[in-house]
């Protein structure tokens, strides 16, 4: 099975401090022979994600967000995430069809956008999220798709 996760699941999942870390860790578990599929846009997003928690009060050491991202890395490498190239020009075109065909009716910042049009080139057979409004648009774009609250 190939899963494709946006950042707010792989922050939750890499991040001991946050809320649904424990929901995250949980449910990468359960899926042990799955295929784990970032884009350099999702790879990105997350790895800033992480080191934009510096800048809570309290925050993470950058330290600690450093061997975070060195674990991201690793799972990269040896483990079970696979880093897909995509092509920008094509999912920026796939964008504005779902602009056009959903901004009026439902919430869609720019970057979850983004992320549920690279599912057109991913294809993933499960797409993961903690975003509400993202996990709607990709279901109603016929993706199989989980939200992990």
């Amino acid at each position: 099975m190939n899963i494709y996760a946006d950042p707010s699941f792989l922050v939750s999942l890499l991040y001991c401090g946050d809320t649904a870390h424990k929901k995250a860790v949980t449910f990468f578990s359960a899926q042990s022979g799955a295929q784990w599929i970032t884009s350099p846009w999702s790879h990105f997003e997350t790895v800033n994600s992480l080191r934009q928690l510096c800048l809570s009060n309290p925050g993470p050491e950058p330290a600690k967000i450093e061997g975070v991202r060195r674990l991201f890395k690793h799972w990269h490498e040896r483990g079970p995430f696979l880093l897909l190239e995509t092509e920008t020009n094509e999912a920026v075109l796939e964008c504005q069809q779902l602009s056009g065909a959903h901004a009026t009716r439902t919430r869609m910042r720019s970057a979850d956008v983004l992320h549920v049009a690279l599912l057109e080139q991913i294809t993933p057979d499960l797409f993961v999220t903690r975003d509400k409004d993202q996990h709607e648009l990709a279901v109603s774009r016929a993706f199989k798709s989980v939200l992990i609250p």
